[in-house]
């Protein structure tokens, strides 16, 4: 897989997240939530598109890839991870465990995520027994 910008990663969560939450996609919709313009949604998505990572259809709307999914899904549940570990194991505030993640998650090692989901899903098994 493709290593990506942070800039382009984000944009391919925030589409991930419209399709799960709207179901369709417009620049106008990815701008409003990222608070960019248009026209740097436009510049975003063209990469994307020439990556193989969404398809530009009629009417303004955009699609995942089969391949843009599959990456979205990868990088939306690495932030998910490491905002859950912040937020339940080290008791950060939501709202600064949220602008952590987004920041940690594009250094990341797979070796740390791992084993911060792996102390997750020990910590959660530790919960349902108490």
């Amino acid at each position: 897989m493709e290593k990506l910008s942070a800039a382009m990663e984000n944009y391919l969560k925030t589409i991930y997240i419209l399709y799960r939450e709207e179901g369709v996609i417009r620049a106008s919709y990815i701008a409003s939530k990222m608070g960019v313009t248009k026209a740097s949604v436009c510049r975003a998505t063209d990469i994307l598109s020439q990556k193989g990572l969404v398809t530009k259809n009629k009417y303004y709307s955009l699609a995942l890839t089969p391949k843009g999914l599959k990456q979205a899904e990868l990088i939306t549940n690495r932030y998910n991870i490491i905002h859950t570990f912040l937020n339940e194991i080290l008791d950060i505030e939501p709202s600064v465990a949220e602008k952590d993640a987004c920041s940690f998650e594009h250094n990341i090692s797979l070796e740390s995520l791992q084993s911060m989901h792996q102390y997750l899903k020990i910590y959660r098994q530790k919960q349902k027994c108490e």
